[in-house]
């Protein structure tokens, strides 16, 4: 079975996944990471690292999620160790081209703060008393 664990840095999500995330399993984990995000967060790390197994219908999920946080305009970020297999099945799908996927999860978070620092708005500039 899968576990997730929650942290939160500043406006951005990392679930840690652990375990397996398998055809009994999938929607559940999609949901619960879902569910933990909210509307003030830009994106969410999703830190697969020690993950031992997904199957098909685990990689449908991430795909899900993705959609669903790119409605809302956040941002989806994965970290997966090079080499990993499932790294390499997330490669064979083409999800790297959706979605950032990252080696390591200060890289992600890197990644997430120039992302932030670069679509914040420019204040207003000076006003002029008439």
């Amino acid at each position: 079975m899968a576990e997730v664990r929650f942290e939160r840095e500043d406006e951005t999500v990392v679930a840690v996944v652990t375990g397996e995330v398998d055809m009994s399993n999938a929607t559940s984990v999609r949901q619960q990471i879902a569910e933990f995000v909210t509307p003030d967060d830009d994106a969410v790390v999703i830190d697969l690292s020690t993950l031992s197994f997904i199957d098909s219908a685990g990689l449908h999920s991430l795909i899900e999620l993705g959609t669903v946080l790119d409605e809302r305009r956040q941002k989806l970020l994965l970290c997966l160790p090079p080499g990993s297999t499932i790294r390499r099945a997330i490669e064979i799908i083409g999800l790297p081209h959706a979605v950032a996927v990252y080696s390591e999860r200060s890289e992600a978070m890197d990644a997430v703060r120039a992302s932030a620092t670069e679509s914040r708005p420019i204040g207003p500039g000076p006003t002029e008393n008439a």
